[in-house]
């Protein structure tokens, strides 16, 4: 597996297995976010076919990707999601 790091509020967060999941629940997210707008189980990083995909887990306030909202999305080098009011940017260096 590529190593793939969330970069979200300065940090850096390896995603080291197949479902990495994003949300306000600390007890189920590997990277949380303390916000009433964030779902609890809001969005995951799924690596599937030697491809790590952005997905929407049915949340409340989706993931938008370039000013649109999408379902699911392979992640490419540089690429930068909304959830609500927090960017997430994902690179592989």
């Amino acid at each position: 597996m590529p190593t793939l790091f969330v970069i979200f509020n300065g940090q850096r967060f390896p995603v080291t297995k197949e479902e990495f999941i994003i949300g306000r629940g600390a007890k189920v997210a590997d990277l949380a976010i303390k916000d009433g707008n964030i779902s609890r189980r809001h969005a995951a990083i799924i690596f599937q076919n030697g491809n790590f995909y952005m997905k929407d887990l049915g949340s409340t306030n989706g993931i938008e990707y370039q000013g649109r909202r999408v379902d699911g999305r392979r992640i490419e080098e540089g690429d930068v999601y909304q959830l609500c009011d927090y960017e997430l940017r994902c690179t592989y260096r």
